[in-house]
C-alpha cells in the first residue's frame, strides 16, 4: 500500500491519502495485552510495527478521498501542523508537520474541489487539518465544504472535555471555527450522503462514531475511523485499545463490522495503518488481508 493507492468499488473512487505517522507505544495503546501476545502478529504485519523491538504500534495517519456521483468527499482531515493543531501534532507526530494538503494535490485534488468533510469522530488526531489559520483569523481549510459528523461527538468534545481526553486542547484551534463560519452538519443517525455512500453509527471508540458503507454496481467497501487500529484487532476484536471512550460498545461494533465485511465480501479501510484490505479466514479465525 501506497498512499495515493487508488481502489474502485463499483462506480465509487477511494484514493488513500497520507497526513503523517508516529509511534505509540504498545504498552501504554493496548495496556491489556501481554507483549507475548503481540509476537504472532509482530511477524505476520511487520509494518505495523516499529522501535527496536517492534514495541511500538507503527501509527499512519491517514485520510481517504471518495469520488460518487460526482461528489468528492474528504473522510477525516489528519493530525494537521503545527499552526493549526499544535497540541496533537507534538503528542501524536513529534512536531513534524503533517503533509495531507500536498498529498491530496499529489492525488489531483484541490482544496475547493472538496464538498463534504466527513469526520469519522472528532479526535484531535482526525481533525487537524479543518481549519487554515494562515490570515488574520481562522477559517475553514476546505472552503467548499459542508464538515459532517455525529452531534454526540460534537457534545463530547466542546471545552473544558476536549482537554480531558488527550491532556490537550484542540477544540478551539480545529472545531470552533467550523461552527462560527457555519458550514457544520451535525447528524443524529444513519444518513445518506450520496445514494451510493451512507453514514453509519459504529460507536464505542468515541460516542459519535461513524463509519461510510459504500455499495455500487454489486461491489462494498467499510471506511472505517478508529473502529479498528490496525490489522491485529481484526484478529483480536476484543483487545480493547486505551482510546476508547466505552470499550464494550467499541468490541460490539468492530464484531458487527467484522460479520457486515465478512458478509458482504467488502473492502475495509482504516485511519491508522496500511489502507485497504479485507477479512480472510485461517483456520476458523479472521485475518486482515492487505490489497
Amino acid at each position: 500500500f501506497m498512499p495515493g493507492a487508488t481502489i474502485t468499488v463499483g462506480n465509487v473512487e477511494i484514493t488513500a491519502v497520507h497526513d503523517n505517522e508516529g509511534a505509540l507505544p504498545l504498552s501504554m495503546v493496548f495496556p491489556g495485552v501481554d507483549a507475548e501476545l503481540w509476537v504472532p502478529y509482530q511477524q505476520k504485519y511487520p509494518e505495523c510495527f516499529n522501535g527496536d523491538n517492534n514495541e511500538n504500534f507503527a501509527a499512519h495517519f491517514d485520510c481517504y478521498v471518495i469520488r460518487s456521483e460526482g461528489r468528492i468527499i474528504l473522510v477525516d482531515t489528519g493530525v494537521g501542523s503545527m499552526a493549526t493543531n499544535p497540541g496533537a501534532v507534538t503528542a501524536f507526530a513529534g512536531g513534524a508537520d503533517g503533509r495531507l494538503l500536498s498529498d491530496l494535490q499529489s492525488a489531483g485534488v484541490n482544496k475547493e474541489d472538496i464538498d463534504t468533510v466527513f469526520l469519522t469522530h472528532l479526535h484531535p488526531d482526525h481533525v487537524g487539518w479543518n481549519v487554515n489559520n494562515d490570515g488574520p483569523s481562522p477559517v475553514p481549510t476546505f472552503p467548499n465544504a459542508r464538515y459532517v459528523f455525529h452531534q454526540d461527538d460534537w457534545e463530547a468534545f466542546r471545552p473544558p472535555r476536549d482537554s480531558e481526553v488527550f491532556g490537550l486542547t484542540f477544540w478551539e484551534e480545529t472545531l470552533a471555527p467550523l461552527e462560527t463560519a457555519g458550514v457544520t452538519e451535525p447528524l443524529s443517525g444513519e444518513q445518506s450522503i450520496t445514494s451510493e455512500i451512507t453514514a453509519i453509527l459504529t460507536p464505542g471508540h468515541t460516542p459519535g462514531s461513524m463509519s461510510l458503507a459504500i455499495d455500487s454496481g454489486g461491489e462494498k467497501a467499510l471506511v472505517m475511523g478508529d473502529v479498528f487500529h490496525g490489522p491485529p484487532q481484526v484478529s483480536e476484536p476484543s483487545w480493547v485499545f486505551a482510546f476508547d471512550a466505552d470499550p464494550d460498545t467499541a468490541v460490539q461494533s468492530r464484531n458487527r463490522m467484522l460479520d457486515r465485511a465478512e458478509a458482504e465480501n467488502a473492502i475495509m479501510a482504516i485511519c491508522h495503518s496500511t489502507g485497504f484490505g479485507r477479512i480472510v479466514l485461517q483456520e476458523g479465525r479472521r485475518y486482515w488481508q492487505g490489497l
